[in-house]
Formats: C-alpha cells, structure tokens, sequence
C-alpha cells in the first residue's frame, strides 16, 4: 500500500504540472485565433430595449448621429420604403447599448408609427426573425403557423406603417451567399412598410454591415480616456470617495489606458478593484501579464478578474461555458447543476447551499461577470455578455466541452459536454462520435432541439456513462424513461421537463438514491409520480406537472426537500397534509393549478420555508387562521388571483420579516393593508392590480424600502405622484428606485426628486407577464 500511495503522488504531481502547461497553452492558441471561440449554437437571443440612459458614459455623440441618420429622408430610394443603418464594433464596445439609446429616444419615437426590437444573435433563421417581429409588433407569442401565412400576417401589420426596427446582434455564421439570400427575403417582406421606415442592425463583423446595403454605417470606436475614466471611478469608487485617493487616480489612469477603450474591459476592472484601496493591489493589476496576450485586450481586461475569483468559485464559473452565449440564465437551475457536481460542498453543519450558490451568483454579478435581468431576492435571472462567456471557454479548459469549443484531441479527459441540434443531426439512434472518447462523463446538457430523439439513444447514454452526475434530457420527445436509469448510481440531477408524451415514471427511478434534483415540469401527459419517491432521501429539488389529484403519501420523507413545485397539475384537488412534514422546505411553488381551492393545513410546522408563489391558481384561496399559516416568509408572490386582500395572517405572522411583495394581476384587489409593520420589507412590485387606488399611509416608514414599481395601475399611479410631492417622503432614510406608469402630467414630481435621494423614473416598456414568465423559467432548462 505504501508503494501505491507513492506512485498517486507523483502521478498527482504529473497530473498538476501537465495542467498548468495545458492551460498556458490553451488560452495563447484562444489569444493567437479568436476565430475558435466563436459560437455554433442556434439558441435564440433574448434581449430587451430597456435602458439606464443615466449609467451610459461617453455615448451622445455617437446617438445624435445615428438619430440624424434615422430621421433623415433625403437618402431614402424611390425603390425602396425601408432604409438600414449598420452599427459596427468590437464585442464589448456597447453597439446594443447605443441602439438601445436611440430605441428609447423621444424624437424617435414620435417619429414612426411602431418601434420593433428583435434580437438575432448568430442564427439568422428567416422564421425565427419573422415570429420575433410580429411578436413585437402584436405583443404577444407568435402562434406556430407555416411560413407562408406567417409571411402573410407579417406584412399585413406592417403594410402603409411607418416602423422603426432594430435587429440587434447579427452574426455571419454561414457563407455569404446565403445570408444574402435570406436578407433580401426578408427586406422584401419588409418593404410594405411606409415610405421612410428604418431598419438598425447591431454587429461585430463588417462583412454583415456591408452585405446589407445600408445608407449608413456608423463604426463605433472605443471611449476617450476622459470617459473611460469617468467610467472606471464610477465603478471602483463609492461616490465622492475618488477625492481622498489620488495615488490611487494616478494607477487607474494606467490601468485605464489598457482597457482600450472597451467599457466592458473598463467597467470589469473597475468593479474588481471597487472598495479595495490597497496600492499594492491596485499595482499588480496594473502591471499584470495578462494585458499583452491579446491585442484588443478586453479577454486580459476579464482574465484578472477571474483570477481574483476565490479558488472555490472558479469551477462555478467555468460550469457556465456549457451552455450557449446569450442563454438567459435562472438561479433555480443553474445552482443545483454546481451542488450536483459538488462545487458548493461545505464542512459547515445544516449550511445552506442554495443560499451559498445564489451568494456566488450576486458575487459574479458585483465583479461584472454577470448582468441580472431581474433580482427577486431569492431567485436571480441573468445572462453573460458575450466576451464573458469567451472568459469562461477559455478558463473551462478541455474538462468542458461545449457546442462553442471542442478540443481536437484529449476527449478521454472532458468530463461535461453539452450537445447542440448540430452534433445530434442524423444520429437519433447513436451517440455522436465525440462521445464515444468520453466514457467518464458527469454532465450531458443536450440541446432542446426539435429531433426525434429514441429510446436507444438515451438506453445508450445510460449504459455507458457510469459517473454522470447530471442528465438533461429537457424537451424530449420520449414516450418513456427506461427502466435501467437506476443503475446511474452517481445521478444526482435529472431534467425531464416538456417530456409531453411520457405517462409513467419507472419504478426503478426510486432507487437513485443519491439524486438531488428531478425537474417533471411540462410532463402533461404524466399519469402519477412514483408511489416510492419518498425512497428518495436526498432529494432537495421537485417540480411537478402531473393528472393526478392527489400526492403519494410517501412525500412527507422527503425531509431534505428545499424546493417543491406544483405547476400546469390542473386534477389536483389537495395538496394534503404530508407536506407540513417537509420541515426544511424553503420554497413552494403553486401555478396553474386550476382546481386547487386551499392550502396545506398547518404551515406552521414548515418553519423553514421563506418564499411562496402563488400563479394563476384563480380558486386558490390563501386565507388562513393565524397560527397556521406560514411563519416568517421572506418572498411572497401571487399573480392572477381572485384575491380580493392580503390575508391577514400575512400581517400577523410574517410582517417582521417579510422582504419581498410581488402582487399581478390581482383584479379584485381593492386595497393594501397598512404596512408600517413591514420593517425589513425592500421590494413592492404591482402589476395589473386595476382596481388599487392608492398605497397605504405612512410608506416613508419602511426604512428598508429600496423598490417601489406600479405598471397598469393609472389611479394608484396617480396617488402615488401626489404621495411623492409630500414632505413624508424626505424623510427616506435609504435611496428608493420608484418606477411608475408614464402619462402626459406634469413633471412636478420629477423636479421635486431631482435633489433627494429618490430615484424616479418612468418604464419604457411593459412587463406584462413578468411574474409567471420569469418565475416559472426558474424550474426550466428552457
């Protein structure tokens, strides 16, 4: 034994030696052909309009001209009703941003008869575009439709209108022959339009800029140094704080100049070095290796802050190569994929890994490395900017393989991979050969592409990939799970969401003893979970669409669970009195669960359980005796309710801790109870609550208030303007972001925050949905 000890020592040593050398070597050949990180996926971007105005830096120049481009009909063709404007520049360089700007702009918008924004990243599918575009212009889902009468409803909206639209993020993917095929398609289809109409197109290659024949391409260049300072103090510093740190000015001047002008690069720094005023640390920064690797310097400018990462979040970090650029990320999936691989393991009794990885995710996004798309305080959605993601395939190394990078050799060694529609094209019923190497796999992400996937390709994947911890076989079109899943002993994630057509769940996917997360969200068709699931112990993540009306008693074994959700389950009559036992429950999640009438009984055992959602339950009531209910919620959110108040016991048994209120498209709401009690509450989010005519006296008293949103409320929106004007509000004891309804009142108010510490701003676009879209997203691979 001893001799066998010695000799896994210096294999470890071996092994460690060839890993630094590895990972040298990898990243030059990334920095030497950036041509190797570019993306093959076919995973539709999902962008917005949305803008800070206020937190763009060094920009106006560049959108007065674009907006003189746009309103400018001199160069408008006889021919043609439809003009384009190109916007070119490096990744990182902020063409959406500029777009984005323009988009919102009040000139612009008085201009043209409807404003449109589709985001088109590296597929150019001219379908895609065509259901994007009328979904922006109807505002609602585009129903599936053959292309010639989606073709036909298309110019049907858009004939004799004046339109403005933006197609951001244009990749050439394919040969240009093609994308000129497809272009001038979709620029007939699109010249229906009024004479006047204006396309703006956002990319980073000049063949696309230029194919397109448009009257103005607008070459975005990077910031002068005045402005990329501005922008880097604003993100190192608290505000005012620069003054006292002069020596430190002096080295951001240096650091800055590397940047290049890129504000990604700028801003990432700079968040990496915010609050630390060490001049040592400001120093290795600035004389870092890393900056000479890449001309453009913006992957060195990421690099150094992954390298400040501590050690145990890096893998996390890396995990999120796997999945495509512009994937919209949700802190209910993506953290039980790292506690599936072990990545937030702890030493620390009863600790809280969820919390832990949703604390990782608000670090990722503090350092820049993460955008959040919405916070609800115990659920994140973010994305990562496309250069981040470049980061994270060049730190992945050849562990990972991803439908963005593949190593040419070495695939006895990847460990994760995730498949794309491509990889699987024409091999339903076998593995792709890249596979075959790889027999110690742990996770396979397979992409939800509509191929006719076959029970023998999964029996394959389950008969040779003994280690696989993660499985996700989201969107499937299977008919069953075979039986021989149990011998995945190691699994500890398994995704079978959208799975329309299985009915029947094997008895033997009780004995995966170790698994940790089953997702069956989207399983319609499914007739009844297992009678033995409560045989699995360890498990801390259940969401469920099921027929049946009732629960298998064995639920209440489930002593580990932390999330159970119920959503589309429209037979289930009760949810019974087994889950009170569930003792370490944190989250319940209730939608679309038509014929559930009342919650569990007894809540009060729950003690654990911080947040519930409650949507589109239209007969669900929520009224409990105090005493039973819930004890100390922190989130609470209810959307399409018959609710006619908050209930009582919401008051008494959770006031002093609630943080979170998300009310939508309640109609029957008539009032708000008096929330002086809400000390710690920090989010008050209503939508669609039309019959809500004003907020409850004494708001200024939540201390803890950071949020305030109204949408499609016009009389409580109104209130709230009068309410603003008082001098109860000065008395704000922490900076409140108000979001109201806009309309055409004066504004008073806004001249009236100018000085305070209120930020108040109006939405530029509806949110309509937001709950039950970005909620019921946290239990998809979607």
């Amino acid at each position: 034994m001893g001799h066998k000890v010695k000799e896994m020592r210096k294999r470890l040593v071996e092994i460690n030696n060839e890993k630094r050398e590895f990972a040298l070597f990898e990243f030059l050949k990334i920095a030497e052909d950036p041509s190797v990180l570019r993306g093959m996926h076919d995973n539709k971007r999902e962008t917005d309009s949305l803008v800070e105005a206020s937190d763009v830096i060094g920009r106006d120049d560049d959108k007065k001209q674009i907006i003189s481009h746009l309103l400018n009909n001199t160069d408008i063709s006889n021919e043609e009703n439809v003009s384009v404007i190109s916007i070119l520049g490096l990744g990182g360089l902020g063409k959406t941003t500029l777009a984005k700007l323009v988009y919102n702009d009040s000139m612009v918008e008085e201009n043209f008869d409807m404003k449109m924004w589709v985001c088109v990243s590296d597929n150019f599918d001219i379908q895609t575009l065509i259901c994007g575009i009328i979904n922006a212009v109807i505002e609602q889902k585009c129903e599936d439709a053959s292309l010639d009468l989606m073709k036909r409803r298309l110019q049907d909206n858009l004939r004799g209108r004046k339109f403005f639209l933006v197609l951001d993020d244009i990749w050439d993917t394919e040969s240009i022959g093609v994308t000129i095929e497809k272009w001038i398609c979709l620029k007939n289809m699109l010249n229906v339009g009024a004479n006047g109409s204006k396309i703006i197109i956002t990319t980073r290659h000049g063949s696309v800029a230029s194919l397109m024949s448009p009257v103005h391409v607008h070459s975005l260049k990077g910031l002068s140094d005045r402005d990329c300072m501005s922008l880097f103090i604003k993100r190192a510093f608290k505000r005012g704080e620069e003054q006292r740190y002069q020596h430190l000015i002096e080295i951001g001047n240096d650091i800055v100049k590397k940047c290049g002008g890129v504000p990604l690069a700028v801003a990432t720094v700079g968040s990496m070095l915010y609050l630390k005023t060490d001049k040592h640390q400001w120093l290795s920064v600035r004389d870092d290796d890393m900056w000479s690797i890449r001309n453009d310097n913006i992957l060195p400018a990421l690099k150094l802050s992954y390298d400040a990462l501590p050690q145990h979040m890096k893998p996390c970090f890396a995990f999120c190569s796997l999945f495509p650029k512009d994937y919209v990320f949700n802190s209910g999936l993506l953290v039980p994929l790292w506690i599936a691989q072990g990545y937030l393991m702890t030493s620390k009794k009863n600790e809280d890994l969820e919390h832990m990885g949703e604390d990782y995710i608000r670090q990722f996004c503090s350092r820049s490395l993460f955008q959040v798309e919405i916070d609800l305080k115990t659920a994140i959605v973010f994305k990562i900017h496309d250069l981040v993601h470049d980061l994270a395939i060049s730190v992945a190394q050849v562990e990972y393989s991803t439908v963005n990078f593949r190593p040419s050799s070495a695939f006895e060694m990847v460990r994760h991979v995730s498949i794309s529609k491509i990889d699987l094209l024409g091999k339903e019923t076998q593995l792709p050969d890249f596979m075959l190497k790889s027999i110690k796999l742990r996770t396979i992400l397979i992409s939800r592409a509509d191929c006719q996937m076959n029970q023998r390709f999964v029996k394959a994947c389950i008969s040779r990939f003994k280690c696989v911890r993660v499985l996700d076989l989201s969107g499937w079109p299977l008919e069953e799970l075979p039986s021989s899943i149990d011998s995945l002993f190691h699994l500890r994630f398994l995704n079978l969401s959208d799975s329309r057509k299985i009915k029947r769940l094997p008895n033997s996917i009780s004995k995966l003893l170790n698994l940790e997360t089953l997702c069956l969200i989207g399983c319609d068709a499914l007739e009844e979970i297992p009678k033995d699931i409560g045989n699995l112990i360890n498990l801390r993540y259940l969401v469920i669409t099921t027929q049946q009306a009732y629960l298998p008693k064995g639920i209440r074994r489930l002593t580990l669970l932390q999330t159970l959700a119920f959503d589309g389950c429209v037979n289930l009559k009760s949810l019974g009195e087994e889950i009170q036992f569930l003792n370490n429950l944190r989250k319940l999640w209730i939608g679309s669960c038509n014929n559930l009438e009342s919650l569990p009984p007894n809540m009060k055992h729950m003690t654990a359980l911080h947040t519930l959602f409650i949507v589109n339950c239209e007969k669900l009531q929520v009224m409990m005796r105090s005493g039973e209910a819930p004890q100390g919620l922190r989130s609470l959110i209810i959307e399409n309710s018959s609710l006619e108040a908050l209930p009582p016991w919401l008051i008494e048994d959770s006031a002093d801790t609630l943080q979170s209120i998300w009310l939508g498209e309640c109609h029957n709401l008539t009032a708000l109870p008096e929330l002086i009690k809400f000390t710690f509450l920090e989010q008050l989010h209503i939508v669609e609550c039309s019959k809500l005519s004003a907020l409850p006296q004494g708001l200024h008293c939540l201390t803890e208030l950071r949020e305030l949103y109204i949408e499609g409320c016009p009389e409580l929106s109104k209130s709230c303007k009068r309410q603003l004007k008082g001098e109860e509000w000065s008395k704000m004891a922490r900076q409140v972001k108000i979001t109201l309804d806009a309309d055409d009142e004066e504004d008073e108010a806004d001249n009236r925050l100018a000085d305070s510490r209120i930020s108040y701003q109006y939405p530029c676009g509806g949110r309509r949905g937001l709950l039950a879209t970005r909620c019921c997203s946290l239990w998809r691979g979607s």
